[in-house]
């Protein structure tokens, strides 16, 4: 950890951030979606398409807050919780369609691309990269938010519906949290901007296919299969199958800690493919779950996954490309897998349209996972080769 910055203090501003964005957006869709469907104020099939769109217009935003954040992280930062609060603003002021659909986008732009990209840039710099407490802090606020934020947004538009006061004070309550955390960053995250960090190796991205490919149908699996394991678990009849979500949830958040000690002891190729083979089995076990339990060590399984899968992509791209060129490569990185995010529950979906049946469902995004293995073995063998350089030398 660097000793000559304030590094706790970014690390909890970023996880701060990244906690309230992930609550009002990434677990607070959900909550929208069922909120929107009591009052019959939006119809289904906007609603469909408004959930693609928050998750396609976070893919694509990435490059382009990747770019600027590099420049100006504290300027990208701000805007984005602007942008997040305009957002649910615009949702107490007019809930038709057009307007869900238009928000939904903005708050997938602004926290994909903003709080996660950006944020996850200051975070590399602070720390050089290297998986420590403070990476694992900061970064299990993505995940975070579905515990601390997403119950109390559940609750305030169950107890006031879908009401323009509702809407004003998750944007009020979010603007509040958020500008208290950019304060306390403001300073560290701009002195980082202006320091020229340390050259590391050239490359362009699409000589990594097999590895983006990978992580893009990881990706898949894993939202497609957290997108409806309570799903599952009700036509199942198990109880207390609504608290899948928070299982699978938790685990996202303990895994960061575990994930940063498992790099250390096993390195990072070792631990990617340990925790995405632990991840298919999940969604194995989710598919076949013949008791509760087994559905909640399935959702254990597949929320260890999404928390170490952000925490070893920051890596990935620190590995292969160095901090130097991080915010353009790890947008990109990013994008290709929030696609795959995006694609995992529509397959899931129209598959159990068609045959109605959420065994054959999960197995096509068990077969995902498991093609995805496979797919690490160049990038192994290049990270194995790097490290046997380091230690005895280059033959060059």
């Amino acid at each position: 950890m660097r000793t000559d910055r304030p590094t706790t203090r970014v690390a909890v501003a970023i996880f701060v951030l990244q906690t309230a964005g992930s609550g009002i957006a990434v677990y607070g869709i959900p909550i929208y979606i069922a909120a929107f469907l009591r009052s019959g104020t939006v119809n289904p099939a906007q609603l469909s398409l408004a959930s693609t769109a928050f998750f396609l217009a976070g893919a694509l935003a990435g490059p382009a807050f990747g770019g600027l954040g590099q420049r100006n992280p504290n300027v990208v930062l701000l805007g984005s919780v602007l942008g997040a609060a305009a957002a649910i603003t615009a949702l107490a002021v007019d809930l038709s369609g057009p307007v869900v659909i238009a928000a939904f986008c903005v708050l997938g732009a602004t926290f994909n691309g903003g709080l996660v990209v950006v944020g996850t840039t200051v975070l590399v710099r602070v720390f050089e990269g290297r998986p420590t407490s403070g990476m694992a802090l900061a970064t299990s606020g993505s995940s975070a938010g579905g515990i601390l934020v997403s119950p109390l947004l559940a609750l305030l538009l169950t107890t006031q519906a879908v009401t323009a006061g509702s809407f004003l004070a998750v944007a009020a309550g979010f603007l509040v949290i958020s500008g208290l955390a950019l304060t306390l960053t403001w300073r560290v995250t701009a002195r980082s901007a202006t320091e020229v960090p340390p050259a590391g190796p050239t490359g362009r991205m699409a000589a990594h296919w097999p590895l983006v490919l990978a992580f893009s149908l990881v990706s898949a699996s894993q939202l497609g299969a957290t997108s409806y394991i309570v799903a599952t678990g009700l036509s199942r009849d198990f109880t207390g199958a609504r608290l899948a979500v928070s299982v699978a949830t938790a685990a996202a958040v303990a895994s960061r800690w575990l994930g940063s000690a498992g790099i250390r002891r096993l390195g990072l190729g070792r631990w990617t493919m340990t925790s995405f083979c632990a991840q298919a089995a999940g969604v194995a076990l989710v598919g076949l779950a013949p008791a509760g339990w087994v559905l909640f060590l399935g959702a254990a399984l597949i929320g260890q996954s999404l928390g170490n899968t952000i925490l070893i992509r920051s890596q990935v791209v620190v590995g292969l490309f160095g901090i130097g060129d991080f915010a353009g490569k790890f947008a990109r990185f990013q994008t290709w897998t929030s696609l795959g995010s995006a694609a995992g529950p529509f397959v899931l979906g129209q598959l159990f349209s068609l045959t109605h049946d959420y065994l054959l469902a999960y197995l096509a995004l068990f077969v995902l996972n498991v093609v995805a293995v496979p797919l690490l073995r160049p990038w192994l063998r290049h990270t194995h080769r790097r490290v046997d350089e380091l230690r005895h030398g280059s033959a060059v």
